[in-house]
């Protein structure tokens, strides 16, 4: 067993510095010390590095309040700490129990820790050095409690952080642990025997080790509980999980077949992709090769151009260079104006600082003869202040002898008043006994009286008691049949969510396949979507960058923005054809004229020719026009000219288009050929209105017109911009059809996800439901079974009650005479008081008249006092004033030598600015010739700048020339631009669907396939494979994958549901196994407890019968514990009837059983003798050492007799107010006369 060799503190309550007791060996060890101290703080803090939690129990309101919380000297701690240690004896020396001197030595460490420890004289062969290792051995465990004033709180155990729970475990059963019966302090007895008859039982399971068990039961119920909650769950989840296995078991069959089908679909994609990807190839290829021949003729023109650009450019930079030097020779000429201004500015300020340094000389020497005059009549006061001074101290040393011979005689009678003080004190401490005693003879007869009106209490409770049981016997009755009726009606509850769920769960799989349905639909449309948007960002680029244009109208258009040209578009831009059927014609005949540049006025169409000329090769056409709103000022002339139509024409060309985006002006206005030309169906009659209308133009569907006898055909490469823009429209209507259809599907989806998540949390509610219901279901049955429980310990309250009754009315009587007797006592006790306090009186009296003749000394000594004070403060004025005049000519000896200073460095500046002005009158003379020199050069470059001009403007208009002829190659590279875009645009699309379909580029497509394949006949495959796809409706791809999972957690949860009942099988075998357990040990130790508690009643009374009994021996599981005792010379009562020191043997009777039983490692008695007297001190004494030889006792006490039986003292003072320290004791053995000393000694 182990046993305490160790107590560390630091900062707990009233022990500020760190203290350290040492224990050795078995027997007792005392702590003694005056009221107020802190011995118990000692107790306190073994019981909280036990692991106590309340506050209360430690005397305190907050469990920060055993932190130190500061005096008026120390300011607060932020931590408290206990460490304990325990050794196993086996390996420790224990102090011998036969009569030895024994002494304490206590020690003050550097860091002013205090250390106390116990010695003992052993004989020469015992080994008991006292060592504290640094560190536990390992036959030691320390355990360590630490507390901050933040509020956290760490346990260690041997240094490591461990929790409270590993501590309580540590010591369950020994008698330290929760319910702990070791730490006993005064209030503590009296607590034993006023317990209820359950609190008593707790102690006595302690002893037996039965806390353990019942720890493991509430861990084991709660373990059954959470094994029932959770099989409850897995049976529900099991049948949830086969549902979905069974359904996904049918969609992955479903998934295999559409994976079969998807393989064979993409083979001929592929290979549709690879045929259109070579195809395309190709045409791109011979396309990039025609633009590269048209890139050489127009990098031809354009290396000429270049040419005359760099010699336009080097004769620039000329120009630029003479600017420059013109613009810098300009800056030198200004310059040294303003220099010139500078030197003569500084000549005139340094003439005014000249005239100022002569002002400053003149004053200082003024300044200097002052200061000299002032000197000596300060230094003549300083004398007469230091004649003063020396009277002044002769006459403060008479009357300080005057105060010291006034203060002794005061001194002298205030001797004599302290001794006749001392004298009144023993006086009222005499009274102040025999109060005490009375007072105690009166808090006895207030127990009685409490006792009896708590005894008429208890009879109105039995009877209370009695009633009540009846009550319950009747109501628990009709609570049985309320019941069975609520057990039915939730089963009935229970079969009515079953259903509903059911029902829940099947419109939860139609919404999910109406889910999987609705998202391929969706993928389907979006995947067109993505095709129509890509052709619609292709057409909508050749539009925007007029990629059907000339080059030299595509820069105009990319040109930066210019002030006064900014046109609205080409004449194509608002342009469209109403009959598709003509479109192609109408882009053959007016290629020219749908790329005029349309302007806004005349002015902003010359101002692009300008920029033609200047900047930009070919030629460009521009058509002014009116905007809406701005009507022609002539309109009979701008529709009225057109020609009448000839005889066999099918219309007019200008009918079938039509003018968009604010053109105000008819078609034929725009493009004058338009009013000239009609629509002709075939060749023949084309040619006749040829010949018979010259002027006319008559063109076919197929772009070939007829100009008198001309005849002009020819087919263009790609679509023209009437057709791109009649495509770019019909795409944007089939793109916002797709949208919205996009947008309805993913609706519908959102729809149906919202109502399949209604549902699911529906079930989830339902299934809440269906647990709630069953855990109701449970809960009424252990309520039925609880029910007949209570039902049978109600009819045993009321036979306990009927005979409590009687057994009342007995102990009435008893306590009715033992109240009389007490009344006398206490009228004795106060007759010798009131003798007393008359001596006392007379005493005060002689006290009083001799307080009076102080109180004149002293107004003597305090007139003698102020005197003195008088003269000593006269006297430091006169050292003042004195001190104030010597800093005075210490001033003004420092300020002449700085006035001194001052003068000579203004003479010396003064010479230095006359010499300053006479290089400032040749710098100036200097200044004046540069400036004429930069004049000259500033004429001459500006001269060269006006030739360098002429030479430039020569060269630009060669330039122009040059630009002409390589703009008609650049027109033609054009072409070829837009037709390879159009290619590439189509390749783009081919390999984003590529992507999208195949995971991979076409380019990597075409490469993989080694033959060559039919594109169509592929395609065409591949839509019949994509019919049979949508033929198999919505498909779940990850069927398969889930369809395996379902089934491995299916048959995980079906492992787990077996485990969870062979679990609840074997904790309630554990339960159960643990209720008998814990019933024999109870039983063992309740018998052999009470048996030592007869023994230990005997000989702590001298005699007398002490038992313990159980108020339900029927239950022996549940039963309190009554305590029944009957001193010598006294029937067998109850212990609430015993006085005060009776209350305590017979705790203390029952504590020596408990420990004859189960022995604690130690055992901490505080106080626990102040209520007995000599005789019962001295049986307890007795008793205690007999134990002391298997339990370590520590024992706070202040009496004699405890002190003379412990083998070790430990001394606790309270030196510093609020600070606890330890004191060295020294115990010696009892002499030749029987004299025991004890010699305490203040740290």
């Amino acid at each position: 067993m182990l046993k305490l060799k160790r107590v560390d503190i630091q900062g707990f309550k009233s022990f500020y510095d760190r203290s350290d007791l040492r224990f050795h060996g078995t027997g007792i060890a005392a702590i003694v010390g005056p009221n107020g101290c802190g011995k118990s703080n000692i107790s306190d803090a073994i019981s909280w590095v036990l692991g106590e939690q309340s506050a209360k129990s430690l005397r305190g309101a907050r469990m920060e309040d055993v932190i130190f919380a500061g005096t008026r000297d120390r300011k607060p701690l932020g931590l408290a700490q206990v460490t304990l240690t325990m050794v196993d004896p086996a390996a420790a020396t224990p102090i011998p129990n036969a009569p030895h001197h024994a002494h304490i030595e206590t020690s003050v460490g550097p860091d002013g820790e205090t250390h106390i420890e116990a010695h003992s004289e052993l004989p020469a062969n015992a080994n008991g050095n006292g060592v504290h290792p640094q560190h536990p051995k390992p036959e030691e465990i320390t355990i360590t409690r630490r507390l901050y004033r933040s509020g956290e709180s760490d346990y260690l155990i041997n240094g490591r952080p461990a929790r409270l729970r590993d501590i309580q475990d540590l010591f369950m059963g020994t008698g330290l642990g929760p319910e702990s019966y070791a730490i006993i302090e005064q209030g503590r007895i009296g607590q034993i025997l006023s317990n209820k008859p359950a609190d008593r039982r707790a102690v006595i399971e302690e002893a037996a080790g039965i806390g353990k068990y019942k720890t493991r039961k509430r861990l084991a119920e709660a373990k059954l509980e959470s094994a029932r909650q959770n099989l409850s769950r897995v049976f529900d989840i099991l049948e949830e999980v086969g549902r979905q296995a069974n359904s996904l078991k049918r969609q992955a069959s479903k998934a295999k077949r559409y994976e079969e089908l998807r393989t064979q679909m993409l083979g001929h994609l592929r290979r549709a992709v690879a045929g259109r990807f070579t195809v395309l190839e190709r045409e791109a290829t011979k396309l990039a090769l025609d633009l590269n021949e048209a890139q050489t003729a127009f990098q031809g023109f354009s290396a000429q151009v270049q040419e005359k650009e760099v010699e336009h450019t080097s004769t620039q930079e000329a120009c630029f260079k003479t600017e420059a030097a013109l613009t810098s020779a300009r800056s030198r000429v200004a310059e040294l104006n303003l220099e010139s201004e500078r030197t003569r500015g500084r000549l005139e300020m340094q003439a005014k600082q000249i005239a100022a340094i002569d002002e400053r000389l003149t004053t200082g020497e003024a300044e200097t003869q002052n200061l000299e005059a002032r000197h000596q009549q300060e230094n003549a006061e300083l004398q007469a202040h230091t004649q003063t001074l020396a009277q002044l101290e002769t006459a403060s040393a008479t009357a300080r002898e005057n105060l010291q011979a006034k203060t002794a005689e005061r001194d002298a009678l205030q001797t004599s008043l302290r001794a006749r003080e001392r004298a009144i004190e023993v006086s009222r401490q005499q009274v102040l006994r025999l109060l005490g005693e009375a007072s105690t003879l009166r808090n006895q007869l207030a127990q009685i009286d409490e006792y009896l009106a708590g005894m008429e209490r208890d009879s109105a409770r039995c009877k209370r008691e009695e009633e009540a049981a009846s009550s319950d016997l009747a109501r628990m009755e009709q609570m049985k049949k309320d019941l069975s009726t609520r057990l039915s009606a939730r089963q009935m509850e229970l079969e009515s969510l079953a259903d509903r769920r059911r029902r829940v769960e099947e419109e939860i799989k139609q919404r999910q396949a109406s889910t999987v349905a609705a998202r391929a639909r969706l993928e389907e449309v979006r995947g067109a979507l993505s095709r129509q948007k890509a052709r619609k960002d292709s057409l909508e680029e050749i539009l925007s960058h007029r990629s059907y244009t000339t080059e030299s109208v595509k820069r105009l258009f990319e040109h930066e923005p210019v002030e006064g040209f900014k046109p609205a578009g080409v004449l194509a831009d608002f342009v469209e054809a109403i009959d598709p059927a003509w479109e192609k014609a109408c882009e053959t005949f007016l290629h020219e004229e749908l790329e005029y540049v349309v302007v806004n006025g005349w002015a902003e169409a010359e101002r692009g020719i300008e920029l033609m000329y200047a900047e930009s090769d070919g030629r460009a056409t521009f058509l002014v026009h009116l905007l809406v709103g701005q009507a022609s000022a002539c309109p009979e002339q701008s529709t009225g000219q057109a020609e009448a139509c000839p005889t066999g024409v099918a219309g007019r060309l200008s009918d079938t288009l039509r003018l968009t985006n604010g053109l105000a002006a008819a078609p034929q206005d725009l493009a004058p050929r338009l009013s000239r030309c009609f629509l002709v169906s075939d060749r023949a009659t084309a040619q006749q209105l040829a010949i018979t209308n010259p002027d006319c133009y008559f063109l076919l569907p197929d772009g070939v017109s007829y100009h008198g006898h001309a005849v002009s055909a020819g087919r263009k490469t790609g679509g023209g911009p009437l057709a791109l823009k009649r495509e770019l429209r019909e795409l944007n209507l089939q793109v916002d059809q797709r949208q919205r259809e996009t947008d309805a599907l993913a609706g519908e989806i959102e729809e149906l996800e919202r109502s399949t998540s209604q549902l699911r949390e529906e079930l989830e509610h339902v299934r809440h439901l269906q647990q709630s219901q069953e855990k109701d279901a449970l809960a009424l049955d252990h309520e039925q079974r609880k029910l007949a429980e209570e039902f049978t310990r109600s009819g045993s309250r009321l036979s306990v009650a009927r005979l409590e009754l009687e057994r009342l009315g007995r102990e009435d009587s008893r306590a009715r005479a033992q109240r009389e007797e007490s009344q006398r006592v206490v009228a004795e006790k106060e007759q010798a008081r009131f003798e007393q306090e008359k001596e006392l009186e007379a005493a005060r009296a002689e006290f009083e008249r001799m307080q009076a003749q102080a109180h004149s000394i002293g107004e003597e000594h305090a007139a003698l006092r102020a005197d003195l004070a008088g003269r000593d403060e006269r006297l430091r004025s006169e050292k003042a004033a004195a001190a104030r005049l010597e800093a005075q000519l210490s001033h003004l000896a420092t300020r002449r030598d700085e006035l001194a200073r001052e003068l000579e460095r203004m003479g010396v500046e003064r010479a230095r600015l006359l010499a300053d002005n006479i290089e400032l009158d040749r710098k100036a003379a200097s200044l004046a010739e540069a400036t004429a020199d930069a004049a000259a050069e500033v004429e001459r470059l500006a001269t060269e700048e006006t030739a360098g001009r002429a030479a430039l403007l020569a060269l630009e208009e060669c330039l122009k020339a040059l630009r002409a002829e390589a703009q008609t190659a650049q027109d033609r590279r054009s072409e070829l631009e837009v037709e390879l875009v159009k290619k590439q645009g189509d390749l783009k699309y081919l390999d984003e669907t590529s992507r999208k379909e195949l995971n991979v580029s076409a380019s990597d497509v075409a490469a993989g396939e080694s033959e060559a394949s039919d594109a169509e006949e592929a395609e065409q495959r591949y839509q019949e494979i994509r019919a049979k796809i949508d033929a198999l409706g919505p498909v779940n791809p990850q069927a398969l994958e889930e369809y395996r999972e379902a089934q491995q957690r299916y048959d995980f949860l079906n492992t787990q549901r077996q485990d969870l009942l062979d679990s609840i099988r074997d904790t309630e075998k554990a339960i159960h196994d643990l209720d008998i357990e814990s019933r024999r040990r109870f039983k063992e130790a309740f018998d052999s407890i009470n048996e030592h508690f007869r023994e230990m009643f005997r000989t702590l009374f001298g005699g007398g019968q002490g038992e313990m009994r159980l108020t339900d021996e029927e239950n022996i599981g549940d039963s309190g514990i009554d305590i029944m005792a009957s001193p010598p010379g006294k029937r067998l009562q109850n212990v609430a009837l015993l006085s005060g020191g009776e209350k305590s043997l017979t705790a203390m009777a029952l504590l020596m059983a408990i420990f004859r039983y189960t022995p604690s490692p130690f055992c901490i008695l505080d106080e626990v003798d102040a209520p007995l007297d000599e005789p019962n001190i001295q049986r307890l004494t007795r008793l205690i050492k007999e134990m002391s030889e298997t339990t370590q006792f520590i024992v706070i006490t202040h009496a004699k007799r405890t002190m003379e039986a412990a083998q070790a003292l430990y001394g606790v003072t309270m030196q510093e107010p609020g600070i606890s320290k330890l004191v060295s004791v020294r115990f010696e053995p009892v002499d030749e006369k029987g004299t025991q000393v004890v010699e305490l000694a203040a740290v």
